[in-house]
Order: structure tokens, then C-alpha cells, then sequence
């Protein structure tokens, strides 16, 4: 039976509870590295459990998610597992009040460690940081429930600098508000007004590559509600999600593809950010985009 993370059976982590893991830092690694070329494994998740030993890495490289390769990284630190568990992708990942995002987990010396790979607003080394031997690590379910976020900060934390809102295509605009909604059209996958990501997904685009484009939707999504706002913190729910995947014939994995935009959101919004959603499989999409992402957002009018 094939691996359902993989194939996209899942439209979101399947996960709705799970106990915090717990770590001791035993070794504090120093130095930065361009050009690593860490790869991801496309599963969303890994158990660690009491007394193994892992290493820490960070990249400032928004894009860092399973089945993608990872080159600007910083050595973080060693931990052994204390407290046992599982470990999934968007996971918030601690030490002394620094919060970092867990990206994914590289095999590059399995069996011997797992490389965990957490997403950062810049890529200091555990020395930089002055991590200690002896500190305690915890790799938590997110946001954890009742816990207010600042939004515009949170976003910083992950290292993600929002673009100015994308120009329409055509006649229409990027967002509208109407009381408490704001609708936000559907955004592409372009960074600085070019577009990046173009084809079929399943035939030149692999799921990978779509997965990354989702991302970079939900970023000019997240631009185009943050001009239509002014502060994110205005946010109060994040109601609905549409996923537009420009899909070779038989290709079936577009709720994989979309979660690039679903997991950027749970990161940023916590539950705030559990969304309705639909990934629907396309024909063609505007400009030859691989990918198109369209929003409902709920906000506090109070």
C-alpha cells in the first residue's frame, strides 16, 4: 500500500493532538554553510523517541519544506531526546524563548542522527546564539491553544518578508473588503512581478516544485491581505482557501500541491489559520502559472 502523506491523502497534518517532545542540548555546533544541498524527505513526519541523538539545523530559506533541498543552513546543536514522541513538519521548535518552524528531516547520516531542519528568520549557529550545553529543546504542536500570536512578528520569526501586492493581470483588484471579510483574488506564483513557477504539474512541474509554488501564492496572498489591512493582527480567522493546480492528464496529488499554501498559514496564523479548502485540478491557469491561490480571510472590525 502506497505511503497516504505522499499521495496526498491528507489535506492537512492528520494530527490533532500529540504530547510535546523534550530534548537536552549535549553538543552546541558553530559555523554557516552555503551550498549544503540537504534533502528533504517528502514524509511530513518522524518519531523520536527517548535517548537518540539529533542535530539541529537552521535556513533562512522561506521555501524549506518536504521534498525540497535545503543550501543556506546554520549549525544549531546537538540534543538527546528526553520526552519521546512525533515530530511533524510546522511544528514549533524552542530553545531559551527562540522559536523556529520545523521544515522537515534529512537522512544524510541515518541511522546514526536525523538531521532536523527548522526554518528561521536568519541562520546564526547555536554558538552565535549562545546555546549551552545542557539547554533544554522542545518541539511543541504549534501554537499552543488560547496562546496569543502576534502575527506581524510571527512572521519575522520565519524569516518571510512580505513583496508589495502583486499588479492584477486583468480588471479586477487584489482584495476587497466587505465588513468583516476580505477576498483575496487569486495570486500566482511570481516574486518581484516575474512569474516562476509555470506548467503542468505531474509532467514538467513535479509535485515538489508545486508544493513551493502554493507557498509562494500564499505569501502574495498573505501581501495582498496585509495591504487591504494594514496589520495582520487584524486577522481574526482565516475561513477558506482555493487552490487552482495546473494538472497533467491523471495527475491526482493537488491537495499535496495546495498544502504549500495551507501549512504556510497554519505557521503563521496557528489555529486561527484551520481553514476550509478545495484543490481542484486545472486545464490551464493565467499566464501559464503552474499553481493560482485565492483567499477568504474573517477580521476583527471591532
Amino acid at each position: 500500500m502506497s505511503d497516504p502523506y505522499l499521495r496526498g491523502a491528507f489535506a492537512s497534518s492528520p494530527y490533532g493532538s500529540k504530547r510535546e517532545i523534550t530534548g537536552t542540548v549535549v553538543a552546541v555546533l558553530r559555523g554557516q554553510l552555503d551550498g549544503r544541498g540537504l534533502e528533504l524527505i517528502k514524509p511530513i513526519s518522524r518519531a523520536l523517541l527517548h535517548g537518540e541523538i539529533h542535530e539541529l539545523i537552521v535556513t533562512c530559506e522561506a521555501a524549506a519544506g518536504p521534498g525540497s533541498r535545503v543550501d543556506s543552513i546554520g549549525y544549531l546543536a546537538f540534543f538527546e531526546v528526553v520526552t519521546g514522541g512525533v515530530a511533524v513538519t510546522g511544528d514549533r521548535v524552542s530553545w531559551a524563548g527562540v522559536d523556529w518552524t520545523l521544515a522537515g528531516f534529512d537522512l544524510t547520516h541515518a541511522p546514526n542522527h536525523l538531521n532536523v531542519v527548522v526554518r528561521g528568520k536568519d541562520r546564526l549557529s547555536g554558538e552565535e546564539l549562545g546555546i549551552a550545553v545542557g539547554d533544554r529543546v522542545t518541539i511543541g504542536h504549534g501554537m499552543r491553544r488560547g496562546e496569543h500570536m502576534d502575527y506581524e512578528k510571527r512572521l519575522q520569526d520565519l524569516g518571510i518578508v512580505l513583496p508589495q501586492p502583486a499588479k492584477p493581470v486583468a480588471a479586477y483588484v487584489p482584495a476587497v473588503t466587505a465588513g468583516e471579510w476580505v477576498y483575496i483574488s487569486g495570486q500566482l506564483p511570481s516574486e518581484a512581478g516575474v512569474l516562476k513557477v509555470t506548467g503542468k504539474v505531474g509532467a514538467s512541474v513535479s509535485p515538489e516544485e508545486g508544493y513551493r509554488a502554493a507557498r509562494m501564492c500564499g505569501i502574495n496572498c498573505l501581501a495582498a491581505l496585509k495591504a487591504a489591512l494594514g496589520d495582520l493582527n487584524r486577522v481574526e480567522r482565516v475561513v477558506k482557501v482555493t487552490g487552482f493546480v495546473a494538472s497533467a492528464p491523471g495527475f491526482t496529488g493537488q491537495p499535496a500541491v495546495v498544502n504549500g499554501c495551507s501549512e504556510l498559514i497554519k505557521e503563521v496564523f496557528g489555529e486561527a489559520g484551520a481553514h476550509a479548502r478545495s484543490a481542484v485540478g486545472v486545464a490551464e491557469l493565467p499566464l501559464g502559472a503552474a499553481v493560482e491561490v485565492e483567499m477568504i480571510v474573517r477580521v476583527k472590525t471591532g
